[in-house]
């Protein structure tokens, strides 16, 4: 019994402690470093641009994002992207994660060929969970608005040769153009997209693929 209060103790210890540097941190400073450390991370032709970084209660506000190469051609931007770190998530899935909204999400050109680009669309405001564990990175309760909206979870592989390990995700697209060119980008990326119905796709890939 004196060794469970011990350690019922030494929890309550641990946890207050992290609540209270949780409350003092100063978030811009922790904004600007996780944006350097993505950059590094992602490494050329890959770039990130912002106008400003603030700090707000229990996280983070990204302005003017501007995200460049990824995946060697995909190129997105925000107006807004807000990152509140979920202390509570995060100890539960022993694995980080992070309550994310964005506005004004845009999905620029996307050239799949030296002479054909896809259409740029808008992707609109929305927000998604995060959790990074050692091999994947999972998105949960993804939504958005725009053009392109999106609803579903997914997780990508960063390392392995297949990047979306597993999907089940709604698409529905309202530019006829980008539509049209969906089957390029789906060669391009290799991505488990499938129609439905008109401007109505799915992606979709179960852990067993």
């Amino acid at each position: 019994m004196k060794i469970l209060k011990a350690m019922l103790k030494g929890l309550v210890f641990i946890v207050g402690a992290l609540i209270a540097v949780w409350f003092f941190m100063p978030w811009k400073q922790v904004g600007e470093t996780a944006l350097l450390m993505a950059a590094r991370r992602l490494g050329a032709p890959a770039s990130i641009g912002y106008s400003s970084v603030e700090g707000v209660r229990g996280g983070f506000v990204v302005r003017d994002l501007d995200a460049r190469g990824l995946m060697g051609m995909v190129n997105l931007s925000c107006r807004t992207l807000t990152i509140l770190p979920d202390l509570v998530a995060s100890l539960l899935n022993m694995a980080p994660t992070c309550n994310v909204a964005f506005t004004g999400n845009a999905l620029g050109e996307i050239p799949v060929t030296p002479l054909k680009k896809i259409s740029a669309i808008t992707i609109g405001d929305g927000r998604f969970t995060v959790s990074v564990a050692r091999d994947e990175i999972l998105f949960e309760g993804l939504q958005s608005n725009g053009e392109l909206s999106m609803a579903g979870a997914l997780a990508i592989a960063p390392s392995a040769t297949q990047l979306i390990s597993w999907a089940n995700v709604l698409v529905s697209v309202k530019l006829e153009a980008f539509e049209n060119d969906l089957p390029s980008l789906q060669g391009a990326l290799r991505l488990p997209l499938q129609q439905e119905a008109p401007g109505r796709w799915a992606l979709r890939r179960s852990r067993t693929n």
